[in-house]
């Protein structure tokens, strides 16, 4: 039932309102605070989550739509147990429910304690002790609020960066608004809160609008969203979008630069030029599998200053500890100013050929099992979360998709010539698995 990043799959089939009251119900050990994505289903399915929490005898505080770190910061201000009803990334057809404790996504171990309470009769309040609702007016303020203490901004007002943003979800209710405070010039595209603009993953294909009106110039750097402003994408003045792994290895650098805490979780999707960058800083490198709520567990577990998914999606530890991609979005506004156009600081960071693919697999979990003996590459092998091996000149990575049905593979060399060698025999062995 849950994937990566709490429970996801298409409306009406896999999640419904059904699904959304037991969940809630299921979880409402305190008060819940619930915030949605723009979705055309989230609105029933947050209205379900909330009867479900009210008929177990919680109280309600709805937050509109928001983001999800958002939702993560109510937690903390209402002492409340939060969902998100969110799909992220996924296309609109999609919808899900992310299940926020103390501003992060729940552990494992809570999921298990859900997943067996749905087992069971529903938790019913008699008439008189059900829950009611209010709504939080203050919680984007009191977010921005929160973003302004951790930022300079006396350094960003004296710059005024122009920034062209890309909300297309939840993140039109902040980012802009975030941006303006912060003295920046700020254009606001696909800002609509009663559909998405574009498909809500913030990748080159879906961008192409942003990146041909900052190719236009006029703009110093551009920021773009998934559904649930969690992630964040920059694209540099020339309209380049920077590469992710860099894009992480430059908050990491930052982040290590304005602190004597040298602990940096990310997981194992994590590329070459960020284990230079951290080393080079004399920090250290925790790895986890794929996923933020491995990253917010280990970057508590660990104390550490900061953690970082190279899909845009980034924890700190002075924050809500889900993916903030409204703090990351004023912390590269404070990058811009202190060291210039993105375009150059790019060329900092070392970059290494890289691949990602991704195969249709109906069960997903099964077909991983089956690869897994298929792979002879010698290497240092880590099975954690699918099958990773490292060689002295490069790395890939195959496992399964949280969130969607097929399997991913990951790849990083240092020569073109053997990333493509690789490549060549590892989508041939998986291919040739698949189709059995």
């Amino acid at each position: 039932m849950f994937g990566t990043s709490g429970i996801r799959g298409l409306y009406g089939s896999d999640v419904n309102e059904a699904l959304a009251m037991k969940v809630a119900n299921a979880f409402a050990d305190r008060d819940l605070s619930v915030g949605r994505d723009i979705r055309k289903s989230g609105l029933p399915l947050m209205l379900a989550a909330s009867s479900g929490a009210m008929a177990g005898g919680r109280d309600v505080i709805n937050l509109g739509i928001v983001p999800t770190p958002t939702v993560a910061l109510a937690t903390k201000k209402h002492n409340s147990n939060g969902i998100m009803i969110t799909a992220s990334h996924n296309p609109d057809e999609y919808n899900g429910l992310k299940l926020i404790s103390e501003t992060r996504e729940i552990d494992k171990s809570y999921e298990k304690k859900i997943i067996e309470r749905l087992g069971q009769d529903p938790r019913l309040s008699q008439w008189d002790a059900v829950g009611s609702s209010r709504r939080d007016e203050e919680i984007i303020g009191n977010h921005i609020s929160m973003i302004l203490e951790n930022i300079d901004t006396n350094l960003i007002r004296q710059k005024k960066p122009k920034v062209m943003v890309d909300c297309n979800g939840a993140g039109t209710v902040i980012t802009p608004k975030l941006m303006e405070e912060l003295g920046c010039e700020v254009m606001a595209i696909n800002d609509s809160l009663d559909s998405f603009s574009r498909p809500s993953e913030p990748n080159e294909k879906n961008l192409g609008i942003l990146i041909e009106k900052m190719r236009r110039g006029g703009f110093d750097f551009a920021l773009a969203h998934d559904g649930d402003a969690d992630r964040v994408i920059v694209v540099d003045d020339q309209g380049s979008i920077l590469p992710l792994d860099v894009q992480l290895a430059m908050m990491v650098g930052h982040e290590m630069g304005k602190s004597d805490n040298r602990k940096i979780i990310t997981t194992m999707e994590a590329s070459l030029s960020l284990r230079e960058v951290v080393g080079e800083l004399g920090g250290s490198l925790t790895i986890t599998p794929v996923g933020s709520t491995y990253v917010s567990e280990a970057l508590e577990k660990k104390d550490a200053l900061f953690g970082g998914e190279p899909c845009g999606e980034y924890v700190y530890s002075k924050g809500v500890h889900v993916p903030d991609a409204i703090l990351a979005c004023a912390k590269f506004a404070e990058l811009f100013c202190m060291n210039g156009r993105f375009s150059e600081q790019r060329k900092a960071y070392a970059t290494y050929p890289m691949a990602r693919e991704k195969f249709r697999a109906a069960n997903k979990y099964d077909a991983l099992e089956k690869i897994k003996p298929e792979i002879r590459i010698d290497g240092k092998r880590c099975e954690d979360d699918g099958i990773r091996v490292d060689e002295d000149d490069g790395w890939f990575l195959i496992r399964a998709s949280g969130t969607e049905p097929i399997v991913r593979l990951t790849m990083e060399y240092e020569s073109e010539e053997k990333l493509k060698q690789r490549k060549q025999a590892l989508e041939s062995t998986i291919a040739s698995v698949l189709s059995v």
